[in-house]
């Protein structure tokens, strides 16, 4: 192979890349470099982004990128309050209705709804119905069962968190207007939780099985993909669900306006934002004070003037707020009245701080022991065979990592001694740089072999420099900062070539970018 000389032309960057804030010193562990999760973006302007409107069923699977290790409670989830209340008329209702047993229900997961309220009534002394009150809701716990069966199993990296409450009055309780009787009315606690254990057996790996066991505490991600999760059992003697699951609980369904009630909503979500207690959050939007303000009314808003409530209803305040960048952090569990796509949007868009990429060749985790693994073979990056006898270059090429890294197995990141605007040199441990060839100053093309080569110290060096992107990856279950390198020249990514990624000495490329 002809002999190289190092590049010491001056060229532009071929785009403006994002740069790496922090300064990486010689030595320093480049896996403490971190960005912070920037503001979510904003979704939504008018009254109908935020109420009575889910949008498209274009949401079926958006906690498939987020990482397993995350706890439950470290999520933000939409939900519904009284999920399947779609009959009644105003005193009653509080969804959007896409249809009777529980299709209305598999509406909303499509659409991004993850944390449900079920009400239920014991009917017939052997299984439940959804009522909302004395109102039956057109479907049975069945239909509710079967549509979360089929939809987490066409679905398997989602999760669905269920809050459950016995509706009605049990044996020796008062019923007041607008309460439900179960059938027969001498039903007590003892019978309702022995129909809902019969529920459990009749759908196997359905539920997380420690929260229909009993009270746990809180599951990561990982535990619950594909299943149910009782947040709780309410009006039950019985102890179910997460332990931490109604500590941090907003739910004023009855405050004297609409003002007050988004303060109460508002404060609790600062609350969960602020708290890192790992304990659940959740808070209900919903409010009635029927017969003055509905359901509809408390989240829609009232007055209407052009079209528009002259009065905002809580969930375009809440829409209005998370645009601002209020709330910008775990928001835990928030149930709605009537959701737009716009809230479920803004509520998912806080999960960003939990996302994580798949492995890939032209993403690398950079380890203590100063060694470059990427992340798709798990292979680690080598300054490999010299060009020549003079020994100053050579080329870069991948092998299994050792237990104790060789000097060849060794890189660092440093600030170039010249003005690098904001780029860095990776060097080997002889004290060369990482670098893409000259090829007669035509940037070369994909899946071109990188060189280790002596470093340039005075010019501003662009096949020797690089940009530096954390970027987060899953790998064996825990969740870390894996990098890409682009370089400044090229724009193209630090990659293991795939067609020599088994072979010991194989090539480590530049390549496309991973998005």
């Amino acid at each position: 192979m002809p002999r190289l000389s190092p590049r010491r032309d001056r060229f532009a960057p071929r785009q403006r890349l994002r740069r790496l804030t922090h300064l990486v010193t010689a030595g320093a562990a480049l896996g403490a470099v971190l960005l912070a999760p920037g503001p979510a973006a904003a979704s939504g302007t008018t009254f109908t982004d935020a109420f009575h409107n889910l949008g498209p069923a274009t949401k079926a699977d958006w906690m498939k990128d987020l990482a397993g290790s995350t706890w439950l409670a470290a999520l933000s989830l939409p939900g519904t309050h009284d999920t399947l209340s779609i009959h009644g008329e105003a005193m009653t209702e509080t969804q959007e209705n896409f249809g009777d047993s529980a299709n209305t229900l598999t509406a909303q997961l499509e659409r991004g709804i993850r944390a449900i309220d079920l009400r239920v009534r014991v009917t017939e002394n052997r299984y439940f119905t959804v009522h909302h009150g004395k109102v039956y809701q057109k479907a049975n716990f069945d239909d509710v069962l079967t549509k979360a069966q089929d939809f987490l199993g066409k679905h398997r990296n989602e999760t669905l968190v269920m809050r459950l409450k016995a509706e009605c009055s049990r044996g020796g309780e008062s019923v007041g207007i607008g309460d439900c009787e179960n059938d027969p009315k001498t039903v007590d606690s003892a019978k309702i939780e022995s129909i809902f254990k019969d529920y459990v057996s009749r759908y196997p790996n359905l539920f997380y099985r420690p929260s229909v066991d009993g009270k746990t505490g809180v599951p990561r991600l990982s535990q619950v993909r594909g299943k149910i999760v009782l947040g709780s059992f309410d009006h039950v003697d019985g102890q179910y669900g997460i332990n931490s699951f109604n500590s941090h609980q907003e739910d004023h369904w009855k405050p004297s306006n609409i003002p007050e009630k988004f303060d109460l909503v508002k404060a609790n979500l600062e609350q969960a934002v602020r708290d890192g207690s790992g304990e659940m959050y959740v808070t209900y939007t919903s409010a009635s004070t029927v017969p003055d303000l509905s359901p509809a009314m408390f989240a829609g808003g009232y007055g209407w003037h052009n079209n528009q409530p002259a009065v905002a209803g809580v969930n375009v305040r809440l829409m209005q707020y998370l645009n601002n960048g209020g709330g910008n952090g775990h928001l835990g569990i928030v149930m709605m009245d009537f959701p737009g796509w716009a809230l479920v949007e803004n509520i998912i868009a806080r999960n960003q701080g939990n996302a994580v990429t798949d492995g890939h060749q032209a993403i690398w985790l950079v380890n203590a022991d100063k060694t470059y693994v990427d992340t798709k073979y798990g292979r680690c990056m080598v300054r490999g065979p010299e060009f020549d006898s003079s020994k100053t270059g050579g080329l870069v090429t991948q092998r299994t990592c050792q237990p104790k890294a060789p000097g060849s197995h060794q890189w660092g990141v440093e600030k170039p001694p010249y003005d690098g605007k904001g780029y860095y040199q990776i060097k080997s441990s002889n004290g060369s740089c990482l670098t893409a060839p000259y090829n007669n100053g035509t940037p070369p093309s994909a899946g071109t072999q990188l060189f280790w080569w002596g470093c340039e110290t005075r010019w501003f060096s662009g096949s020797q420099l690089w940009n530096v992107i954390p970027t987060p990856v899953e790998v064996n279950g825990e969740r870390r900062t894996a990098y890409k390198f682009i370089n400044n020249w090229t724009g193209q990514c630090l990659s293991v070539d795939p067609s020599t990624a088994s072979t010991s000495g194989g090539k480590v490329t530049q390549d496309t970018c991973p998005k």
